[in-house]
């Protein structure tokens, strides 16, 4: 028989689960009476505004000061006489002797037991950047970035043309501006002008002061070619070519005052407390076609040091060299087409070079300069009459080796023939640099350049930079806890970014106008084309005239300038650019009745198609004050007005006759027009 405890356990087993689905059933049934019996919560809007109001006025009513008063007495807090006891206080007689050292003070000497700090660096100002296209002369590099042995020689390497042009004129005339370049037909020695050369000359000085400006960033207010080494194995020369380029112009300026107050502080010693600047860093960001910005990237450095470490020669600087720190501003290579634009800081070059004289307003410049200047075929005589051999004689003012031009220019380097002699520790003594002799200055503010060769065509860009120095610490044990001494370079803060900088396609059309509609023909929109060649670098400008439906652009012959004296050459260039004019507004528009006059101008705008299927919207009032577009026109019409001479600079020879005339009048060629 079966046990009592056996028949529960086969009654549970049997009936467990059936009893638990009851009881959960019934404590479900209990829980929805209660909840359906419960009174709701009676609660009125105006219940709801009585309290609120009840609370606002608790919270603003006023508690009368003594109320305040007693409570913080009862809280045991006392009230203090604070008025008598600073009376009190005033009475008391503060002898000096019982807050005197205990010994004297001392001076110690420069360095001794003085703890070493980190110098805080700070970041570039003002910076700007600027695109433009040209063909530098450069060293030719196979695959792998070396140079090229120039195997043939049958022409001499054309950095020597260049340069052997430059070193013929005197010192006062500049690269190839003789009496003759100088005075002009029928201009004697001493003569006074006539109105045509007045009026010549006069609108010369104008285009020289435009391309001035051009040539300056920042409001008005790198480094020179190597000398030449006896000792370098002589063998075949590298191949130069000119290759085409396009750059981004990046300048800024630097508070070296502070950076020099910096360092002496966190040195303690002023007598090397300067900085020693060793790079300058550059990052930028790209704009994607959804109008964002992409993170800030490091601007690829190697690759334009291929043509930075390539450069023959490098064109003329307008600053001095005390406010260019070498390892702070890449040089600017030699340009064959093409010109440099906003590669200076305005307010750091100095007013002699800056201000171009008028010469109307000097006879003497125009009539010859009362015979001091030389004619052509003069060069190897003497700069005065009756002074053959003596001090002013070519030998001593124009010739190569002259002591004079020695003395003034050096080789062709510029103010100061030493290479920076006037620089405290100069770096042009022909010594290398070394920890102890680097560039310094006492400047209160300096100058950094930068150029990005990597900037691609019909892309968008905003740069920011900052500084790299040598770590004044490194491997020093006589600094302070937590000073850097490990690091061979320090880094200081970013800059503010540039405003945004486009680099133009290779081929850009702008908007000029309109041709207006005849019984003959429908209207048509006028544009100018700017066509840059990547292999030589020549960018040209031509004109255009396309109707709704027509393709802008196509092949037509156009001068080409050249920078080797050989005059213009006509070419057929390529002008198409895949863009199809799909509308043209503009032109003469009748005026209301009331108003004077008939009819108003209206600038031109005009929509174009794009081979990828985009529409471009040009407006002639944007597109004729674009400032890359009137560079390019500018330079072109310049550089055609001077393809029968020698290329000095990208200043133009145009410039070397200024260099006699400024300041003193001891200025070479070096100074303005000349290359290095």
């Amino acid at each position: 028989m079966a046990t009592a405890g056996e028949k529960l356990k086969n009654f549970g087993l049997r009936f467990g689960d059936k009893i638990a689905v009851l009881l959960a059933a019934g404590l479900f049934a209990l829980c929805l009476f209660k909840a359906l019996t419960r009174e709701t919560i009676d609660v009125q809007p105006e219940q709801i505004k009585k309290a609120a109001e009840q609370s606002d006025s608790n919270l603003r009513r006023k508690v009368p000061t003594e109320e305040i008063v007693q409570t913080l007495v009862d809280g045991g807090i006392k009230q203090s006489d604070f008025a008598k006891e600073a009376e009190t206080s005033s009475k008391m007689v503060l002898a000096a002797s019982d807050f005197q050292a205990r010994r004297e003070w001392v001076t110690p000497e420069p360095g001794a037991g003085l703890i070493r700090d980190q110098p805080n660096l700070i970041a570039p100002e003002n910076v700007f950047a600027y695109p433009s296209r040209g063909g530098a002369l450069v060293y030719a590099l196979d695959s792998e970035g070396n140079r090229i042995v120039e195997t043939e020689t049958k022409e001499p390497p054309k950095s020597n043309i260049f340069r052997s042009r430059k070193r013929r004129g005197g010192m006062m005339m500049g690269s190839d501006m003789g009496m003759g370049g100088m005075m002009g037909p029928g201009m004697g020695m001493g003569g006074q002008p006539n109105p045509d050369q007045e009026k010549q000359a006069k609108a010369e000085f104008e285009r020289k002061k435009r391309e001035m400006m051009a040539k300056l960033a920042g409001p008005s207010g790198p480094k020179k070619e190597k000398p030449e080494d006896a000792n370098k194995p002589q063998g075949p020369p590298p191949k130069e070519v000119t290759k085409g380029l396009r750059w981004v112009a990046i300048t800024a300026t630097l508070n070296h005052e502070q950076m020099l107050e910096n360092y002496r502080q966190a040195l303690k010693n002023s007598a090397i407390a300067q900085p020693h600047y060793r790079r300058l860093d550059v990052q930028r960001q790209t704009k994607q076609q959804d109008g964002t910005w992409t993170d800030w990237a490091d601007v690829d450095a190697e690759r334009n040091l291929t043509v930075l470490d390539n450069l023959p020669m490098e064109d003329e600087e307008l600053t001095p060299d005390n406010v260019r720190p070498t390892d702070l501003n890449d040089p600017l290579p030699f340009l064959t087409a093409g010109l440099w634009e906003k590669v200076h800081i305005a307010s750091l070059v100095p007013d002699e070079v800056k201000n171009i004289p008028d010469p109307t307003k000097n006879p003497a410049m125009m009539g010859g300069m009362g015979g001091m200047m030389m004619g052509p075929g003069m060069e190897g005589s003497s700069m005065m009459p009756g002074m053959d051999g003596g001090m002013m004689n070519s030998g001593m003012m124009g010739g190569r080796g002259g002591m004079m031009n020695m003395m003034m220019m050096g080789e062709g380097s510029g103010m100061m023939g030493m290479d920076g002699m006037g620089m405290g520790m100069g770096m042009g003594m022909g010594g290398t640099e070394t920890l102890d002799n680097f560039w310094r200055s006492e400047e209160k503010t300096v100058m950094v350049r930068a150029l990005d060769f990597t900037a691609q065509p019909d892309e968008s860009y905003r740069y920011r930079v900052r500084i790299v120095v040598f770590n004044p610490n490194f491997n020093r044990e006589d600094v302070a806890p937590g000073v850097d001494a490990k690091s061979e370079e320090l880094q200081g803060p970013w800059s503010e970014s540039t405003d945004e900088v486009h680099m133009p396609p290779d081929v850009t059309a702008y908007a000029m106008g309109v041709l207006q509609a005849t019984p003959k023909s429908e209207m048509k929109g006028v544009f100018q084309i700017v066509k840059f060649n990547p292999d030589d670098g020549q960018t040209l400008p031509r004109q255009f005239e396309a109707a709704p439906g027509e393709l802008l652009g196509e092949v037509r012959t156009t001068q080409i300038p050249t920078s080797d004296g050989t005059g213009t050459k006509n070419k057929g260039v390529d002008f198409s650019s895949q863009l199809m004019v799909l509308d043209v507004v503009g032109g003469f528009k009748p005026l209301p009745a009331g108003f004077l006059g008939n009819i108003i101008v209206q600038p031109s705008c005009a929509a174009l198609l794009r081979p990828d299927g985009l529409v471009e919207l040009h407006d002639e009032a944007d597109d004729r004050s674009n400032e890359v577009r009137k560079d390019v026109e500018s330079n072109y019409k310049r550089e055609l007005k001077e393809s029968d001479k020698v290329r000095s600079s990208s200043m133009g020879s145009g410039y070397d006759m200024m260099g006699g005339m400024m300041g003193s009048g001891m200025m070479g060629p070096g100074m303005m027009g000349g290359s290095r």
